[in-house]
């Protein structure tokens, strides 16, 4: 047995504004976040920096700017090799100075996330650059992962456990940021019995947009949560982490959500995701592109996608002659595209080819 306090350091150090009530709660914050976003990866010698007159740094010198948040602004001088504590003692001048020398030095590309916020007189949109990460960085959206929580428990007794009001709040086990999220269920109401010990399941399951984490999801079997979400009693500890590397929201569908799912006894959609994808694993769609665009023809996706699409693909070494090959090319294709709605609308048609 050992004690889990992976929960009890979230309790203890959220503010207010980063706690939710439910997860429909979290889902809308993070879907919102999500539509506002988009990414793109350029050379770090195109990366202009200015200062704006509130004297803030922000990217390329443009109207609007998009000013760099606090996450961000640390990542980028560690991209150019600067002391990030040390540049914010300085003038932003200088701090823009100093970081314009490192990124005109730089051979080096990086992936940048750029979001757009709504001010709050509803005169118009702040830019934030959120995040600046490498060019082969795998992004796993945080609300992907709490719809696909949601789904899994849905129906289910299992729950958000309760804790000792803090902070000023009384929410806790469900949190969301600019920067990451995580999540603690529990379920006592059908405990596993172990020996002579009857003991509930829970689970964290965590994710990070902009490369402050890995994604995770940690199961376990407990003895008791107390008010400050301490796990007591923690058994068959299991823990599965994705580093965000090119094909993390790939191992995110194949390996992370099944595990979920066989966890919470929602084991007809684990089956039936297992089974869509062993099918699109055999399923041809032609060993030529020609005999590629021919299947697609009557499907809702243009020669252009599909052509880009089987470029992805061949480029990440799948097997673009089946169903599945061809996904996964095109939602590789899908994570270059700018523009937001452009990307979610090829990802949920390349995603309907499991149906």
């Amino acid at each position: 047995m050992t004690n889990l306090y992976d929960a009890h350091r979230q309790w203890a150090r959220r503010p207010p504004d980063e706690r939710f009530a439910s997860l429909p709660a979290m889902y809308d914050f993070a879907k919102a976040r999500r539509e506002q976003s988009s990414e793109e990866v350029r050379s770090l010698q195109h990366v202009a920096l200015t200062v704006t007159p509130e004297g803030a740094v922000a990217m390329n010198g443009e109207t609007p700017p998009a000013h760099l948040t606090n996450w961000a602004f640390g990542q980028l001088a560690t991209v150019v090799g600067a002391p990030a504590r040390y540049l914010r003692t300085l003038p932003p001048d200088m701090v823009k100075d100093c970081l314009t020398y490192g990124l005109h030095r730089s051979a080096e590309r990086c992936k940048v996330m750029i979001r757009a916020s709504p001010f709050a007189n509803g005169s118009g949109e702040q830019l934030w650059a959120s995040a600046f990460t490498g060019p082969a960085y795998g992004r796993i959206w945080d609300a992907d992962v709490i719809e696909s929580l949601t789904q899994a428990i849905l129906g289910t007794t299992w729950r958000v456990p309760e804790a000792i009001p803090t902070h000023g709040s009384e929410s806790s086990g469900l949190y969301a940021s600019d920067r990451d999220m995580f999540a603690f269920l529990v379920n006592d109401e059908q405990p596993v019995e172990v020996g002579n010990a009857k003991l509930g399941r829970g689970f964290f399951i965590w994710n990070s947009e902009t490369g402050a984490a890995t994604f995770g999801l940690t199961t376990f079997l407990y003895n008791y949560v107390c008010g400050n979400h301490i796990v007591w009693g923690a058994e068959q500890v299991q823990e599965l982490k994705i580093v965000h590397r090119l094909k993390a929201p790939d191992r995110f569908y194949r390996d992370a959500i099944p595990i979920l799912n066989r966890f919470v006894e929602n084991r007809s959609l684990a089956e039936s995701v297992k089974d869509a994808v062993g099918r699109a694993m055999q399923t041809k769609v032609g060993t030529s592109i020609e005999e590629i665009l021919g299947w697609f023809a009557a499907k809702p996706f243009t020669k252009r996608e599909v052509i880009a699409g089987y470029q992805a693909g061949q480029t990440e070494g799948e097997d673009t002659s089946t169903v599945w090959g061809m996904l996964q090319g095109l939602t590789a294709h899908a994570r270059g595209l700018k523009h937001t709605d452009t990307r979610v609308g090829l990802e949920r048609r390349a995603g309907a080819l499991l149906a």
